[in-house]
Protein backbone atom coordinates (compact mmCIF):
# COMPACT_ATOMS: atom_id res chain seq x y z
CA UNK A 1 0.00 0.00 0.00
CA UNK A 2 2.70 2.57 -1.22
CA UNK A 3 1.47 6.40 -2.41
CA UNK A 4 3.97 8.65 -4.73
CA UNK A 5 3.46 11.88 -5.36
CA UNK A 6 3.68 13.65 -8.54
CA UNK A 7 4.12 17.53 -9.36
CA UNK A 8 1.09 18.69 -9.75
CA UNK A 9 0.29 20.53 -13.40
CA UNK A 10 -1.76 23.39 -14.43
CA UNK A 11 -4.18 20.42 -15.61
CA UNK A 12 -4.98 19.46 -12.55
CA UNK A 13 -6.74 22.89 -11.08
CA UNK A 14 -9.94 21.05 -11.69
CA UNK A 15 -9.21 17.71 -10.14
CA UNK A 16 -8.15 19.94 -6.98
CA UNK A 17 -11.09 22.01 -6.87
CA UNK A 18 -13.23 19.20 -6.91
CA UNK A 19 -11.33 17.64 -3.70
CA UNK A 20 -11.60 20.60 -1.98
CA UNK A 21 -15.06 21.56 -2.53
CA UNK A 22 -15.96 18.30 -1.10
CA UNK A 23 -13.48 18.33 1.50
CA UNK A 24 -14.38 22.11 3.43
CA UNK A 25 -18.21 21.93 2.59
CA UNK A 26 -18.50 19.84 5.36
CA UNK A 27 -16.77 22.68 7.70
CA UNK A 28 -17.28 26.14 6.13
CA UNK A 29 -19.23 26.57 2.96
CA UNK A 30 -19.17 29.93 2.66
CA UNK A 31 -15.92 30.33 3.66
CA UNK A 32 -14.28 27.90 1.23
CA UNK A 33 -16.97 28.18 -1.73
CA UNK A 34 -15.48 29.74 -4.93
CA UNK A 35 -16.10 29.46 -8.60
CA UNK A 36 -13.96 26.90 -10.58
CA UNK A 37 -13.49 29.28 -12.95
CA UNK A 38 -11.81 31.41 -10.05
CA UNK A 39 -10.04 28.52 -8.60
CA UNK A 40 -8.51 28.14 -12.42
CA UNK A 41 -6.98 31.44 -12.74
CA UNK A 42 -5.73 31.46 -9.23
CA UNK A 43 -4.03 27.68 -9.43
CA UNK A 44 -0.19 27.75 -8.68
CA UNK A 45 1.35 24.34 -9.12
CA UNK A 46 4.39 25.15 -7.76
CA UNK A 47 4.08 23.81 -4.52
CA UNK A 48 1.25 21.31 -5.12
CA UNK A 49 1.82 17.39 -5.58
CA UNK A 50 -0.74 15.15 -6.53
CA UNK A 51 -0.98 12.14 -4.17
CA UNK A 52 -1.19 8.82 -6.28
CA UNK A 53 -2.68 5.16 -4.60
CA UNK A 54 -3.69 2.43 -6.66
CA UNK A 55 -2.91 4.04 -10.56
CA UNK A 56 -5.28 7.04 -9.68
CA UNK A 57 -5.05 10.17 -8.13
CA UNK A 58 -7.33 10.87 -4.75
CA UNK A 59 -5.54 13.88 -3.26
CA UNK A 60 -3.14 16.50 -3.09
CA UNK A 61 -0.39 18.06 -0.58
CA UNK A 62 0.50 21.79 -0.83
CA UNK A 63 3.27 22.55 0.86
CA UNK A 64 5.73 25.76 0.73
CA UNK A 65 9.08 25.65 1.44
CA UNK A 66 10.53 28.36 3.29
CA UNK A 67 14.15 29.03 4.53
CA UNK A 68 13.87 27.57 8.10
CA UNK A 69 10.38 25.16 7.50
CA UNK A 70 8.16 23.85 5.40
CA UNK A 71 4.82 24.98 5.83
CA UNK A 72 1.90 22.35 5.04
CA UNK A 73 -0.77 24.54 3.64
CA UNK A 74 -3.40 21.89 2.52
CA UNK A 75 -3.72 18.08 2.49
CA UNK A 76 -7.21 16.41 0.80
CA UNK A 77 -7.63 12.94 0.16
CA UNK A 78 -10.94 12.45 -0.90
CA UNK A 79 -13.48 11.00 1.52
CA UNK A 80 -13.65 7.67 -0.38
CA UNK A 81 -10.02 7.43 0.90
CA UNK A 82 -9.43 8.51 3.90
CA UNK A 83 -9.13 7.01 7.34
CA UNK A 84 -7.01 4.19 5.33
CA UNK A 85 -3.81 5.52 7.16
CA UNK A 86 -2.90 7.42 3.54
CA UNK A 87 -2.58 11.23 5.41
CA UNK A 88 -0.22 9.22 7.89
CA UNK A 89 2.10 8.70 5.35
CA UNK A 90 2.21 11.55 3.51
CA UNK A 91 2.87 13.38 7.28
CA UNK A 92 5.66 11.26 7.73
CA UNK A 93 7.23 12.25 4.05
CA UNK A 94 6.79 15.74 4.90
CA UNK A 95 8.42 15.07 7.97
CA UNK A 96 11.21 12.76 6.70
CA UNK A 97 12.12 15.42 4.11
CA UNK A 98 12.22 18.22 6.81
CA UNK A 99 14.71 16.23 8.46
CA UNK A 100 16.70 15.61 6.20
CA UNK A 101 16.86 19.64 5.59
CA UNK A 102 16.54 20.24 9.43
CA UNK A 103 14.06 22.47 9.24
CA UNK A 104 10.61 22.57 11.53
CA UNK A 105 7.32 22.21 9.69
CA UNK A 106 3.91 24.56 10.37
CA UNK A 107 0.00 23.97 9.29
CA UNK A 108 -2.73 25.57 10.17
CA UNK A 109 -6.20 23.69 11.08
CA UNK A 110 -9.78 24.91 11.27
CA UNK A 111 -10.98 25.19 14.98
CA UNK A 112 -14.39 23.73 14.17
CA UNK A 113 -12.26 20.57 12.44
CA UNK A 114 -11.19 18.58 15.88
CA UNK A 115 -10.57 15.42 13.76
CA UNK A 116 -7.66 17.13 11.79
CA UNK A 117 -6.17 18.67 14.93
CA UNK A 118 -6.13 15.30 16.87
CA UNK A 119 -4.80 13.68 13.50
CA UNK A 120 -1.96 16.47 13.75
CA UNK A 121 -1.65 16.32 17.35
CA UNK A 122 -0.97 12.54 16.99
CA UNK A 123 1.47 12.87 14.22
CA UNK A 124 4.02 14.61 16.60
CA UNK A 125 2.51 18.82 15.64
CA UNK A 126 1.64 20.99 18.81
CA UNK A 127 -0.45 24.22 18.82
CA UNK A 128 1.76 27.38 19.12
CA UNK A 129 -0.73 29.84 18.71
CA UNK A 130 -4.50 30.05 18.07
CA UNK A 131 -7.23 32.28 16.23
CA UNK A 132 -10.59 32.64 16.27
CA UNK A 133 -11.14 30.27 13.34
CA UNK A 134 -7.79 28.34 13.48
CA UNK A 135 -4.95 26.73 15.39
CA UNK A 136 -1.73 27.32 14.60
CA UNK A 137 0.59 23.92 14.78
CA UNK A 138 4.58 22.96 14.47
CA UNK A 139 6.18 20.11 14.26
CA UNK A 140 9.57 19.90 15.91
CA UNK A 141 12.04 17.63 15.08
CA UNK A 142 13.73 17.73 18.98
CA UNK A 143 10.21 16.94 20.54
CA UNK A 144 9.61 14.17 18.22
CA UNK A 145 13.24 12.74 19.77
CA UNK A 146 11.88 13.59 23.19
CA UNK A 147 8.83 12.21 23.05
CA UNK A 148 10.19 8.66 21.49
CA UNK A 149 12.09 8.41 24.60
CA UNK A 150 9.55 8.71 26.67
CA UNK A 151 7.37 6.35 24.47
Amino acid sequence: MDIFLRKATQKDADLTFEIEQDAYKEYSEELYSTEIESHRKYFDSAFIQMVEYKNQTIGYLEVEEKNHSFEIINIQIQKDFQNLGLGSRIIKKVIEEGEQKSKGIELQVLKNNPKAKRFYENSGFQVYFETEFEYKMKFSHANRILRNKVD
